[in-house]
C-alpha cells in the first residue's frame, strides 16, 4: 500500500475512533498515533516523515491527502469554535468519517488508545505537549523529522540518538541498522504487553 494511502487511511481510523475533529487537532493524533505504533513496532505505519512547522510537527502531504479525499473517504465543515485560551472564536475546519478505515488490527488499537488518552483535549493543548518534543524544539523550520526522533522525550535522549546517528554517517549500512536498532531500544523503553 502506498504511502499516502496509508495516511489515508490512519486519518479514517482516528476519524472514526474519535467523531468529529478540527483539522489541528487531527493533525497532532496523526503524530501521536504514528509515535506509539514506533514505540510498539519499531516502524512508522505511514512510512511518512514529518515536517517541523510553527504550531508543530505535521506528517507530509498531511493538508495533500485531506483535500484530495474531502467529500469521498470523510466530510468538512467550516464552524465557529470558542479558542478558551485566546478568549475568542475562530474558523476551523471539522472532519468526520464517511467510511470505515482499513487497517491492521494494531494500528486500529493504537489507534483508540491515543484517542482514550488525547481525544478530550484541544488542539491548542496538543500542540503545547507537541512544542515539549525535543526533536520538535531543536529542529528548524520546515525541517523533516522522523517518527523514530518523535518518539525521543528528553533533551538527554533525543541528544544521545542524534550523537548516534553522526556516528553511524560512518558505518556500513548493515552495521547501522544493527548499532540503530540496539540504541533505540536502549533510549526507547519497550512497550509492557499485558499478559
Amino acid at each position: 500500500m502506498a504511502q499516502k494511502d496509508k495516511l489515508k487511511n490512519l486519518i479514517l481510523g482516528i476519524l472514526h475512533e474519535c467523531g468529529q475533529i478540527p483539522k489541528v487537532k487531527l493533525a497532532k493524533l496523526i503524530l501521536f498515533s504514528e509515535s506509539e505504533h514506533f514505540k510498539k513496532t519499531g516502524q512508522s505505519f505511514t512510512g511518512l516523515y514529518f515536517v517541523r512547522l510553527k504550531r508543530g510537527p505535521v506528517i507530509a502531504f498531511f493538508d495533500e491527502v485531506l483535500e484530495e479525499h474531502t467529500g469521498t473517504n470523510w466530510n468538512k465543515k467550516i464552524v465557529e469554535i470558542p479558542i478558551s485560551e485566546e478568549g475568542r472564536n475562530k474558523k476551523q475546519f471539522l472532519y468526520s468519517a464517511a467510511e470505515k478505515a482499513v487497517l491492521p488490527v494494531e494500528v486500529q488499537e493504537t489507534i483508540k488508545e491515543v484517542c482514550e488518552k488525547f481525544g478530550q483535549k484541544t488542539g491548542t493543548e496538543l500542540s503545547r505537549l507537541c512544542h515539549e518534543l525535543p526533536a520538535w524544539k531543536y529542529s528548524e523550520s520546515n525541517e523533516p523529522i522522523f517518527v523514530s526522533e518523535l518518539t525521543v522525550e528528553t533533551d538527554k535522549d533525543y541528544f544521545e540518538l542524534m550523537d548516534l546517528v553522526e556516528e553511524l554517517e560512518e558505518v556500513s549500512d548493515e552495521d547501522e541498522d544493527r548499532i540503530l536498532g540496539q540504541e533505540l531500544s536502549r533510549i526507547i523503553p519497550p512497550v509492557k504487553v499485558p499478559v
